[in-house]
Formats: structure tokens, sequence, C-alpha cells
């Protein structure tokens, strides 16, 4: 616990990858924390594991809880083959700080060893990363979405509208 505490003092911010277990490392790396963000990806999968950490972060005293939806492909959306990110938001019940489109440049970047932050020209996920993190340093909620979610037509029925029921 000294080593964690030792390390929010100097960095504000603590990054953790989830995969399919949340264990004893989970609860110690998260006791510091007054705030989470989820990065998800918006596929059932995906989001039942999301609801799952929210609930336990929220067990835990953390309430202020935001989401980034990854990998969102707006061609998918606009067929109604991927929900939207304004689906997420609605299915977790989170405020959304960014949405991260699928790029292809994602990989480039990381086999190469540069932050896609950095890539020049700027990639739409490194635009939307930079945009995510603005966002949570300067507190500002999100107020853009992608074009598509705009266009898109609003559906009837909520979430279980997406399964056909």
């Amino acid at each position: 616990m000294g080593m964690v505490s030792g390390f929010v003092r100097f960095e504000p911010f603590i990054g953790l990858f989830l995969q399919q277990c949340v264990d004893a490392g989970f609860v110690t790396a998260i006791a510091p924390a007054e705030e989470a963000v989820l990065v998800t990806t918006p596929d059932i999968t995906a989001l039942r594991d999301a609801d799952r950490v929210a609930g336990l972060l929220e067990c835990d005293g953390i309430k202020d809880i935001k989401i980034i939806v990854n990998r969102v492909r707006p061609d998918l959306v606009r067929g109604e083959d991927m929900m939207s990110a304004l689906d997420v938001q609605e299915m977790l019940g989170l405020p959304l700080l960014g949405v991260v489109p699928e790029d292809s440049e994602v990989i480039r970047s990381t086999n190469r060893g540069v932050p896609l932050v950095l890539t020049d020209p700027p990639t739409p996920a490194g635009l939307a990363l930079e945009q995510a993190t603005w966002r949570l340093v300067e507190r500002d909620a999100m107020t853009a979405v992608m074009v598509e979610e705009q266009e898109r037509p609003k559906k009837k029925g909520g979430f279980f509208s997406f399964f056909g029921g």
C-alpha cells in the first residue's frame, strides 16, 4: 500500500488494464482513487465487464466514474450492427468522456513504438484520445459527439431494441 500511496502523490492518474478477472490487485490499486475512467468497446461482453467494474468501484466509494467508448466503427453504427456510444452511455448510466473510432494506425503506431497522439499527421483515434484527455484534465463534460451519432435517427425501445426486442 505504501508504494501505491507514494505513486499517487506524484501522479494524479493511475492506469489499470483489466482482463477477464478482477482480483485483490484491483482492490489495492483502486484504494487511493477518487474517480475512474472506464474504457470499453461497444460489444456486449465488454459492456458486462464494464458494468461489473463500475459496480465494484461504486461499492468502494468511487462515485465519479466516466466512460470512453473505444474502437467505434461509424459504418457499423449507421447499419445498426454495432451499438453507438450513446447506446453504451445509456446502458451503463455513466457520463461519456470520449469516443475513439476504430483506427488501423493504432497497430502501426504500437509496432513502431510511437505514441498515437504524437503521429503526424494526427489520426482520428489519436485526436479522440487527446480530446478525451483534455476533457478529463479540464473537467469538461463531453459536448461533441461523432457526426454519425447526430445524423442517426434515434431508435425507440432503448438498449434492448438492439437485439430486436
